[in-house]
């Protein structure tokens, strides 16, 4: 697996769009996945590696967090589509700094049932969206391009995979301390 310090950070990232609408349900099933892919991904990580922070960026638990905390944004844009903005309204990294420290004491469990909860809403948004909300549009400042609700779900997608990607190391790097400490333990 590439290194993550070589991936570009999240806001530096660009995206091409211009998938057909009928695409969005091809992109809700990847939203979908999501929810089933979180709990596999951390069901051997016990609390306390779920909350550790690495190298000064958000533990397990925040960045699982963090998806749930998301969904709101992600509802302010489908209303900004309802409603017929010309802008979606802009993340706020401030807030989601804010909103990732209420992660840290919480039990992981509750997080996820959290962010399935407020998924599963979306998903339902999105699946029944009509043929006027997929195709409305509204620009998105910090990619400087207009997006539709097919582009907003395949944006979404791209950033869940990337906590995910992000979960997946920090499992990796927690599992290998575990069973580093389990070794020494054994050989004692």
């Amino acid at each position: 697996m590439t290194d993550h310090t070589i991936r570009p950070p999240w806001a530096k990232r660009q995206f091409r769009f211009g998938h057909p609408a009928w695409m969005l349900m091809d992109f809700v099933e990847r939203l979908q996945g999501t929810i089933d892919r979180i709990g596999p991904l951390v069901h051997r990580i016990d609390e306390a590696a779920a909350h550790r922070i690495h190298e000064g960026t958000w533990s397990i638990a925040q960045n699982i967090g963090h998806l749930g905390d998301v969904e709101d944004l992600w509802q302010e844009r489908l209303e900004d589509l309802r409603r017929r903005r010309d802008v979606y309204t802009p993340a706020d990294p401030v807030r989601f700094q804010k909103t990732a420290e209420r992660h840290s004491g919480r039990p992981l469990g509750e997080i996820i049932a959290e962010f399935n909860q407020k998924r599963k809403a979306l998903i339902g948004a999105m699946s029944g969206a009509s043929e006027e909300l997929q195709s409305a549009d509204a620009f998105h400042e910090r990619l400087q391009c207009r997006m539709r609700l097919v582009d907003c779900a395949q944006f979404y997608a791209e950033h869940d995979d990337h906590h995910l990607l992000r979960i997946r190391q920090l499992v990796g790097i927690f599992s290998r301390r575990r069973d580093e400490t389990i070794g020494k333990d054994a050989e004692r």
